[in-house]
């Protein structure tokens, strides 16, 4: 569950203090910096077919300082506290909050500025095939106007969000880490091609093509075409996977619509998703599944502080001699009273054509203050 971006939100407050109010000592650094802040009010009721409802009430508080760039750099510190206000059963609180403290910014950032900066600790990262918090180092320079170079390491990585927190940071791929690559280059004004490479030891080296472009239709209507492919060769003795992604939109005024196709390796599937994931659904089961071909279509409208969204997606995926079916559905609400104050609403469907796999639906709520 990826949408209630919350630490995203307020890591990027930080990360956006411009070079231009660079401090001439250490103590005027510590002096100058930017302090951001989140509280908020989290729910969500689920209830699987044949079971009891499930679901809790959270609130939490998340405070990150910045201090001022000194010599190019910058100190960043942050922590985040949630807190069980009600829960409907017993434990259901603890299945997705492991943990009601975690310090989910220690890091060091270098702003060099239009060419470049490199962030290194505990920071958050949104890349293709990684995201949430990460210990490690990430770094993006910019060589050429039409050329964005990203890349880093990652060893360690934690979940933290208004739906979820993780216990602490957590080994990734047996401490052996994953180290990530990419280019983006725009030969076009409308058209970036983004060729990556991810390698994680031991589990899988994934090169990968993304092409993104935008134009216009005639006078009012835009549109944008997403096509992607990534390989995951994994260590021998093992079936190697591959992963298809197609997306075409369209904007018109305030309105939004398009669809998507995925396709996984017909034998193995895929394993790219194993520390993070750009799809577009809630939950997204089975779409790394093996043989799993996967439709959607999407709808949106926006205007002013309100927010409206829906998704449809089906997908079939290999069980055996069997293929079953997936279906889910998202309807999202967002409203937003000024620049501090949102709130979100996410209803979530899931069919399922397999017996062994429960049906189940989910609401969820966010309120969340910033400043």
């Amino acid at each position: 569950m990826g949408r209630l971006l919350g630490g995203l939100a307020l890591a990027g407050q930080l990360l956006s203090v411009p070079l231009a109010t660079a401090a001439e000592s250490i103590h005027a650094a510590f002096a100058q910096g930017a302090l951001a802040g989140q509280v908020g009010l989290y729910g969500i009721s689920g209830k699987a077919r044949d079971e009891e409802r499930q679901g809790f009430i959270s609130g939490r508080a998340s405070l990150a300082y910045q201090t001022a760039p000194w010599q190019h750099l910058s100190l960043g510190l942050g922590a985040w506290g949630t807190t069980r206000l009600h829960e409907t059963r017993d434990g259901d609180y603890r299945e997705t909050v492991a943990s009601d403290a975690l310090i989910h910014l220690a890091y060091l950032h270098f702003a060099g500025g239009d060419r470049g900066e490199l962030t290194a600790g505990r920071h958050q990262v949104e890349q293709e095939w990684l995201t949430d918090h990460i210990v490690g180092v990430s770094a993006r320079l910019i060589p050429l106007d039409n050329l964005e170079l990203s890349f880093g390491w990652a060893q360690r990585q934690a979940v933290v969000d208004l739906d979820e927190v993780s216990e602490g940071f957590a080994k990734m791929n047996e401490d052996n880490g994953l180290y990530f690559g990419a280019a983006h280059y725009s030969p076009l004004a409308w058209l970036t091609l983004m060729p990556y490479y991810y390698h994680a030891a031991d589990l899988y080296r994934a090169p990968g093509m993304k092409l993104t472009g935008a134009w216009g239709v005639g006078q009012h209507l835009e549109a944008a075409t997403m096509i992607q492919y990534v390989r995951s060769n994994t260590p021998a003795g093992q079936e190697d996977g591959d992963f298809w992604w197609l997306e075409q939109t369209f904007a018109y005024q305030d309105f939004g619509f398009g669809g998507g196709y995925m396709r996984a390796h017909p034998r193995a599937g895929s394993n790219i998703a194993e520390f993070g994931d750009q799809t577009p659904f809630e939950y997204g089961d089975n779409i790394f599944a093996a043989d799993a071909q996967t439709w959607y279509l999407a709808w949106e409208y926006g205007r002013d502080a309100l927010s409206l969204s829906a998704l449809y997606g089906h997908t079939r995926y290999a069980a055996g001699t069997e293929r079953p079916r997936t279906k889910e559905l998202n309807l999202i609400a967002g409203y937003g009273w000024n620049q501090h104050l949102e709130l979100e609403l996410i209803y979530a469907a899931v069919r399922n054509s397999s017996v062994s796999v429960a049906d189940f639906n989910s609401l969820s709520m966010a309120l969340t203050y910033s400043f």
